[in-house]
């Protein structure tokens, strides 16, 4: 159960198993069913969960009242809302679980124990909210300045199985495109 977390830890700061694991002790172990909703937009967010298995999007209601994605996550991953966990807002966006999800869920409110207990969190924690940052930066500027078949490429190649596990509704509001437009691209792309 807490392999992949481990693996991922100690790859970001020097900290031993035992240590990871004591501090582990203060997450819940989830199960999310296709379908679920993590977070709905304007619900405060105060977790931060490490995604075992599975697959989650994120969506936001745009001007038009139109549902699009923002942001896919998959096993390996953290994931949080991070205005809301830092700054105690509610979210603007929804946390879908788009296949059956396993995740490892610590509470905010456990965070300074575990800060308290071992500063390597804390700066593990700096590292996962600047990740978080840097991703969501890059997506903006992403949108800004690539087609949709250099958007749609670059998530291929960053997610490999995800045009398999992605349903086209998603995949297409992350694009923003239509899903007519998303079947004739990936068949322009398949005739490459």
């Amino acid at each position: 159960m807490y392999s992949q977390v481990i693996n991922y830890i100690k790859q970001r700061v020097e900290i031993s198993r035992e240590e990871i694991e004591e501090s582990l002790k203060y997450s819940d172990f989830k199960k999310y069913a296709k379908g679920d909703y993590i977070l709905r937009a304007g619900e405060y967010c105060r977790f931060i969960g490490f995604l075992n298995k599975g697959f989650i999007v994120t969506t936001f209601v745009d001007d038009t009242g139109n549902e699009k994605a923002s942001e896919f996550k998959h096993e390996g991953c953290f994931f949080t809302y991070t205005e809301g966990l830092t700054n105690n807002h509610p979210s603007h966006k929804n946390f879908i679980a788009i296949e059956d999800c396993e995740a490892l869920v610590l509470n905010k409110e456990h965070l300074s124990f575990i800060f308290k207990a071992n500063p390597k969190f804390e700066t593990l924690f700096s590292l996962i909210l600047a990740e978080e940052l840097r991703l969501v930066l890059l997506n903006e500027q992403n949108r800004k300045t690539q087609s949709v078949e250099e958007r749609y490429l670059a998530l291929e190649n960053t997610f490999p199985q995800a045009l398999q596990r992605i349903p086209v509704k998603y995949m297409a509001g992350y694009l923003g495109i239509e899903s007519q437009s998303l079947s004739r691209l990936r068949r322009r792309l398949a005739g490459k």
